[in-house]
């Protein structure tokens, strides 16, 4: 199992599944350096985890729409702790766009944001990954390999980064290990707000319901400490 403590870089980290990541990681211990593109989120969650945990962890505020955000995060990563040690990519955003009115833009900002830019962090952090014997955890879809309906662009995206990541899992090995999680449904009672629509996707999983966002922290977590794993994409949610 890997070693308690590291410093990890939460990508994502005002998503749902991001917070929960960041909470799970703060708790055992780790280091974190928190980003994503709203700086007031950001902060509430650092004064969030300040509190049990007795330090604010950094954070710095990116848009991965935009050119220079690598640079960006890079540069903040060092101002705030030197280097790192592990990534947790939980990108979002999930948008819908039906296949009828799919537009190039919508192609280039989910293959920019889910793809693009997490694949050129890596890149740029990957010195920092391997003198630590580090670990990436990407959050992908398992619509992917059982794609639903209205997410062409979105499910493109995810798969250009299942398949840039497992390349890069050759590449960076045998220092730096590099795994995903397809994930099925996660629940979210803000947004699945239509009761009868909730029962009717839950009730196409063998085990009748979604999943929860600790469900995917302990997948995320067993996969930053499998150091006998890299290049794998385990399904998580039927």
């Amino acid at each position: 199992m890997a070693t308690r403590g590291r410093t990890t870089l939460v990508v994502g980290a005002t998503g749902r599944l991001g917070v929960a990541v960041a909470r799970a990681l703060a708790t055992r211990g780790d280091k974190l350096v928190l980003t994503a593109r709203d700086d007031a989120k950001l902060a509430a969650i650092s004064r969030d985890l300040a509190a049990p945990h007795g330090a604010a962890p950094p954070y710095v505020r990116a848009d991965l729409l935009d050119p220079d955000a690598v640079e960006t995060i890079v540069a903040g990563v060092r101002s705030e702790v030197g280097r790192v040690e592990d990534i947790v990519l939980a990108c979002g955003p999930f948008p819908r766009t039906p296949f009828a009115s799919l537009r190039r833009e919508d192609l280039l900002r989910t293959l920019t944001v889910h793809a693009i830019a997490p694949l050129l962090l890596v890149q740029a952090l990957a010195q920092d990954l391997a003198k630590a014997n580090g670990s990436v955890v990407a959050l992908s879809d398992a619509g992917v390999t059982r794609p639903y309906t209205n997410h062409a662009a979105y499910l493109t995206a995810k798969g250009a980064l299942q398949t840039g990541l497992r390349a890069l899992a050759v590449e960076l090995a045998p220092d730096v290990r590099v795994n995903m999680i397809a994930l099925g449904i996660v629940a979210d009672p803000e947004a699945d707000a239509d009761p009868l629509r909730t029962h009717r996707l839950a009730t196409r999983s063998p085990l009748g319901r979604f999943g929860t966002p600790d469900e995917v922290v302990h997948v995320v977590l067993a996969l930053l400490d499998s150091t006998w794993a890299t290049g794998e994409i385990w399904g998580v949610g039927r």
